[in-house]
């Protein structure tokens, strides 16, 4: 157990996500949120600031004067897009410790991550849900707590047993006695975010009780299982993946809709790369 222990103390001490970042969260969880009020707090933060407009800029190669402002960048972008990047620039952060492991290479495990955001994104919408950018939100933090796995000092010493398991959340528990669902809760919890947003995050591979999950969770598993089944960033070749009949009906979602979804989520990261940047996360 002291293993275990000494996991989850470093997983409380995770740094946290920059004060602004949290404002922003707790603006957007309310659906009819306001995109001034979004625009006003990252402009409380020059660093943040800095990224969306660098990002923007290196999206939108084709106009013929620089974008210098957050409110030229809602222009541009418009809003949905705003949000989601300033969402990409807090989290990216975290990213930029992730280290080659088990869990693939960092920027596999980037892209990974912001495809099932939009998956989330997409899935939300189609589910009748007000709060897709929330459900963005999630897609962009599940996998925290991936990242601070990989940097255990067990982490690839143990890489063998995740070659012979049908799932390999089952693995880590074996291994680092949680998993990264679980591990993503705990940092959640240490960083004060909206209880639902830590619940649905611990809940999201809890497969055997989907009538239990929050929508938010169910939407988060169809996400990542989509991308997964997608082999978008999949670790683990070996392990099937597919979203579940069961998710598809708590959702009101058919197979044509993950279809859809899929495709979706293919032309978003490659048509958006700079945007979502998808180049180089340890550098940006």
């Amino acid at each position: 157990m002291t293993r275990v222990h000494d996991i989850i103390r470093t997983l409380q001490t995770t740094p946290p996500l920059p004060a602004v970042s949290l404002r922003i969260l707790e603006v957007i969880k309310d659906p009819d949120y306001s995109i001034d009020d979004v625009v006003n707090l990252v402009r409380t933060d020059p660093s943040l600031t800095a990224r969306v407009l660098r990002l923007t800029n290196s999206a939108m190669m084709g106009i013929t004067s620089n974008i210098t402002t957050v409110n030229d960048a809602v222009t541009y972008l418009g809003t949905r897009n705003l949000v989601k990047l300033v969402l990409i620039c807090c989290a990216a952060n975290h990213f930029r410790t992730a280290v080659t492991s088990i869990y693939g290479q960092p920027n596999d495990l980037w892209r990974h991550t912001v495809a099932v955001a939009t998956a989330c994104y997409w899935i939300a919408d189609h589910a009748g849900m007000r709060d897709s950018a929330t459900a963005f939100t999630l897609g962009i933090l599940h996998n925290i707590g991936k990242v601070a796995l990989s940097q255990s000092t067990i982490a690839d010493e143990v890489a063998p047993a995740f070659e012979h398991t049908a799932t390999h959340w089952e693995a880590e528990w074996r291994i680092f006695g949680i998993d990264h669902a679980d591990a993503a809760g705990v940092i959640a919890d240490a960083w004060n975010l909206p209880r639902a947003l830590a619940q649905a995050l611990r809940d999201h591979h809890d497969l055997d009780r989907i009538d239990e999950m929050s929508q938010l969770s169910a939407v988060l598993s169809a996400g990542d299982d989509m991308v997964l089944a997608a082999g978008i960033g999949r670790a683990f070749p070996k392990v099937q993946a597919r979203v579940s009949s069961a998710l598809l009906e708590r959702l009101a979602l058919t197979e044509a809709d993950i279809e859809d979804a899929t495709a979706h989520v293919t032309v978003e990261l490659e048509t958006q790369a700079e945007l979502l940047n998808l180049q180089d996360v340890t550098n940006r």
